[in-house]
């Protein structure tokens, strides 16, 4: 069991869970009206769910360690905001290939994209200031105020193309069940490259710790 949860399994496993997504994606029934768009509807669908909840649990854990001052809370956060600015990548080009393929062109006026580019930049930024002070109280009071700033942005984004909830309004119990799958493999994703990233961080403590020693 412990080779499964040591460092040297987190790329074979992402590499696993990258197959079982596109695998499910290409399997997974699709609706009547928009056909082949509806895969990359479930993957879109998907990573904005998991995302969403990486900078809310990172924030939250930010939050947290402000009041206890625990490393182990300000490291996860940390983690678990590295993880959720290299998830926004591939979830930018799903919303791309989706939004092409469903509707033809970007809709810039649509409010759900105007929130996907105002947190493009907000969280990308905070992230670099972050990098810059390299303080933990400040880093955890941005992951904190990014996570907060994006509650209220998809709270309060309107819609005018973009449907509420395509996939659980379908009534397809086939299409429902591909898409709870999705979730959980991107889920587990997530949660590997945060692992990974996790493993890596303390390696480099270790090569830090050497080095002093030294």
């Amino acid at each position: 069991m412990k080779p499964l949860l040591g460092h040297k399994f987190v790329i074979p496993s992402l590499i696993i869970l990258a197959i079982l997504i596109v695998g499910v994606t290409l399997l997974a029934p699709t609706d009547k009206v928009l056909g082949e768009a509806t895969r990359m509807v479930y993957v879109h669908g998907a990573i904005i769910r998991v995302v969403l909840g990486t900078f809310l649990l990172s924030g939250s854990l930010g939050l947290i360690y402000l009041f206890s001052k625990k490393p182990a809370l300000y490291d996860w956060s940390r983690i678990v905001q590295e993880t959720s600015l290299l998830l926004w990548i591939p979830y930018l080009l799903s919303a791309l290939i989706s939004t092409l393929q469903t509707w033809g062109a970007i809709a810039w006026f649509e409010p759900r994209w105007l929130v996907t580019l105002q947190i493009s930049v907000i969280a990308p930024v905070a992230f670099i200031v972050t990098l810059i002070v390299k303080n933990r109280s400040v880093t955890a009071a941005l992951n904190a105020v990014v996570a907060a700033t994006i509650f209220i942005l998809t709270r309060n984004a309107g819609l005018v193309l973009h449907p509420i909830d395509p996939i659980g309004t379908s009534g397809n119990a086939g299409i429902i069940g591909a898409y709870v799958i999705l979730l959980g493999l991107c889920a587990l994703f997530a949660a590997q490259i945060a692992r990974g990233l996790r493993f890596w961080q303390q390696a480099q403590l270790a090569k830090e710790m050497t080095k002093a020693q030294a």
